[in-house]
Formats: C-alpha cells, sequence, structure tokens
C-alpha cells in the first residue's frame, strides 16, 4: 500500500529493471485509489508495481466475501497490467463467490492462457464446474493442478469431491486419503471421507472421521450434522440426537438438521416432537419436497391420515418425479 506518490515512486525504482517495467507514462489527472491521492499534473505509470497492488486490495475483498469491490479493483490491476495472470485468477476467484460461475471460468481460461504452469486457475476453474455438476471437466482441471504441484491437498480433496458426486466412491476415498497424508489437519477432508464411509454403510469407520473433524473444529455444524448421520444409520437414534442438537446450536438456521433430526424422532415414536422439526425446517425452506414428505410420514404413523395425504400431495408437487414422493401419496 502507498500513502503517497513518493512511496509509489521509491517502489518502483526498487523493483529489478525498473525502467523497463514502467512501460508507459501518462501526463493526466486521475485519481488513483491504491494512493489515496489526487494526482494532478504528475506522471503516472502502467507498471506492475501498481497492478500487483490492485490485485493484492481485489484479494483482501475477495476475503472479506465483498465481490463487487474486488471485480472493481481487479479490473483496475488488468487495466493497467493485461498480462496479469493473478489478476485474472483472483477476478474469477470474486465471480465464482458472487455465483457468476460462466465469468468465473472465463477468467481462469485467461489465467490459464496467460500462465499455462500455475496450478491454482486449474484448481479453482475445476471448483467451478463441480458447482456446475459438470464432473469429468472438473476432474480434468484438477489432474492437471496435480501434476504441476502434487504436493496441494486440495486439488486432491477437490477431486475427491468429484468422484464422489459421480458415484466412484473408491477413487473419492484415495483421494481424500492423498489429501490427509498432505494435510493431516483439514477437518473438512476428514467430514467428506466420513460421508463417502456413510454412503458405503460403513458407519463406524465414518464415525472415526467425523471425531477428528470434531476435534480439529469443535465449532463446525457440518461435523456434527454428519457424525448424527452416522449414528443414525446405526440405529443408534438417541446418539444421533445429540449430535443434531450441538449441529443446531452452531448453525440454527439449517433445514436439513431439522429433517434429520425429525427422522429420528420418528425413529423413537417420539411424533409431535419431529413434527415440530419438520414444521421448522418448512419454514426454513417450503420448497422441500423431504421435509413435506417426512412430516407426512410422521403424522400418518400418528395416525392423523388426513395431514399426512396432504403433506404427501405437497411433497408431490414440489418434486413430481419423485417415486418415493408419489407412492407416498397414493396411500388413499
Amino acid at each position: 500500500m502507498f500513502d503517497s506518490v513518493s512511496d509509489w515512486r521509491n517502489a518502483v525504482r526498487r523493483v529489478p529493471n525498473h525502467g523497463a517495467v514502467v512501460r508507459s507514462w501518462v501526463r493526466r489527472v486521475e485519481v488513483l485509489p491504491i494512493l489515496g491521492v489526487l494526482v494532478a499534473g504528475t506522471l503516472v505509470a502502467a507498471a506492475s508495481p501498481v497492478s500487483d497492488s490492485f490485485v493484492g486490495r481485489g484479494k483482501a475483498y475477495n476475503d472479506k466475501g465483498q465481490w463487487d469491490q474486488a471485480i472493481k479493483e481487479l479490473d483496475e490491476a488488468i487495466r493497467f497490467d493485461p498480462s496479469s495472470a493473478n489478476a485474472f485468477l483472483n477476478r474469477g476467484n470474486a465471480h465464482r463467490g458472487k455465483g457468476e460461475l460462466d465469468q468465473a471460468i472465463q477468467d481462469y481460461d485467461q489465467a490459464i492462457k496467460l500462465n499455462p504452469l500455475g496450478a491454482l486457475a486449474y484448481l479453482h476453474r475445476g471448483k467451478v464446474y463441480n458447482d456446475k455438476g459438470e464432473y469429468d471437466r472438473a476432474i480434468v482441471d484438477f489432474d492437471s493442478a496435480i501434476r504441476l504441484d502434487v504436493t496441494d491437498a486440495n486439488a486432491f480433496l477437490n477431486r475427491g469431491n468429484s468422484h464422489r458426486a459421480r458415484g466412484e466412491e473408491d477413487l473419492a476415498l484415495q483421494d481424500y486419503d492423498q489429501a490427509i497424508k498432505r494435510n493431516p489437519n483439514d477437518a473438512v477432508t476428514y467430514i467428506n471421507r466420513g460421508k463417502v464411509y456413510n454412503d458405503k454403510g460403513q458407519y463406524g469407520r465414518a464415525i472415526e472421521d467425523f471425531d477428528r473433524a470434531v476435534q480439529l473444529n469443535p465449532k463446525d455444524a457440518n461435523a456434527f450434522l454428519n457424525r448424527g448421520n452416522a449414528y443414525h444409520g446405526k440405529g443408534n437414534s438417541a446418539r444421533a440426537i445429540q449430535d443434531y442438537d450441538q449441529a443446531l446450536r452452531l448453525n440454527p438456521n439449517d433445514a436439513v438438521t431439522y429433517i434429520n433430526r425429525g427422522k429420528a424422532y420418528t425413529d423413537k415414536s417420539q411424533y409431535d416432537r419431529a413434527i415440530a422439526d419438520f414444521d421448522h425446517a418448512i419454514e426454513l425452506n417450503p420448497n422441500d419436497a423431504n421435509a413435506f414428505l417426512n412430516r407426512g410420514n410422521a403424522y400418518h404413523a400418528k395416525g392423523e391420515q388426513d395431514r399426512a395425504l396432504r403433506d404427501y400431495d405437497q411433497a408431490r408437487n414440489l418434486k413430481p418425479n419423485d417415486a418415493v414422493a408419489l407412492n407416498s401419496s397414493d396411500r388413499r
């Protein structure tokens, strides 16, 4: 960060071969956000130190989740230095943060064109392909990221996510194992590997992973939610409810946790408590067919068939192609 024009000039002079770096000098009146001063009738350089400063500001705004401001800063970085792969990479991150996935991919494409040996652009583009459900393309990018930097645990983690989404559980486990070897203190990787063990019905191994995730990050509601799912899968509804309780203390606005706790209460024949959880889930997400379906199951078990039928009908309306909702709705 430069507090004055002289600070900026001194920074430029410290750059090796700074005469070549300063490519164009313009006499103009301009407000430079990075200088924080009005530069009137002075020489302003389109030099890499200025571009890098805009990149730094853009990254800081990205870290704060201020995506629009980050994009403005990175636009300026690119205006000063259109050859900056780092500027395109970080602007892509800002677009992804805003949910502008196609624009993010365009920026990552340009970053890769400018720096084809940069692993991060492949990694982040792969994440966007994951977001879009284009798992084959994501895996290709993660493969490239790993070839360029085999030490990066994040690339293995994200490739594992792609394999899990494709139903390739064993390949996902292999990647999560590699990620943990490289970074044994990342709670997210243990959670994701535990999810695969849940998918495979290996609840004991899943619980071990969720235990480790809780040790590493006791404030991660997702670890408690998924450990609750594992205990529920083992048939231990009481222990599952304890974990769902803790997940909701950490994240009281998660509809999925209310649904899962409601299912555990249903299994324990505590139908009123189950219905209360499904009510709460519907308040949080009135378009979740699963909440209506499970509340219908609780009403059905409780003997309130008219209410059950209304919920089954609503589940079918929200998800007309779901076989479970259709079969439940036909209970007349």
